[in-house]
């Protein structure tokens, strides 16, 4: 299994399932504070992506909300609609700076619906979009292709 890796101030990116959790409230929040859609994220990196997407509904669909729903809808068990949605946001970023992020989190999606496979070709992807990035979302692209690799090998087997 991956190890956790810091992903911001107060939370993690898990190594056993790819998904941020929250390992300081305080921190978090502090880091946080401006930002428009913290309640949203925290909600869903606590385990609450039923209410975390109640609030998404009400906001504009921005690239970034719309990737929060998508990864509500992988949370609740909907990983080929969260899939479908992040191919539309993946084809909408292509040869922009979001398209790494959103390859990320497609991988992630793809991964929770039984699709390791395509997940590797999309982590592969991110780390080549990342190669010159912050070191903390490159070590978060690695993390993933570990894991994605080891769940396609255990498929293959």
């Amino acid at each position: 299994m991956a190890h956790d890796i810091e992903g911001g101030a107060g939370w993690v990116i898990r190594g056993s399932d790819l998904r941020p959790k929250i390992t300081d409230l305080a921190a978090f929040r502090g880091a946080m504070a401006t930002d428009r859609l913290a309640e949203p994220i925290e909600l869903l990196w606590s385990g609450d992506p039923s209410g975390a997407l109640r609030l998404l509904a009400a906001e504009e669909p921005t690239l970034r909300v719309r990737a929060l729903r998508a990864d509500c809808l992988r949370d609740l068990g909907e990983a080929s609609a969260a899939v479908q949605e992040y191919d539309s946001l993946v084809a909408e970023t292509v040869g922009t700076a979001r398209e790494a992020s959103m390859r990320q989190h497609r991988g992630k999606a793809l991964l929770s619906a039984g699709r390791a496979a395509e997940a590797v070709q999309d982590f592969r992807a991110v780390i080549e979009l990342r190669s010159d990035a912050d070191p903390t979302l490159l070590d978060s692209a690695r993390q993933a292709l570990e894991v994605a690799a080891l769940v396609a090998s255990s498929e293959v087997a």
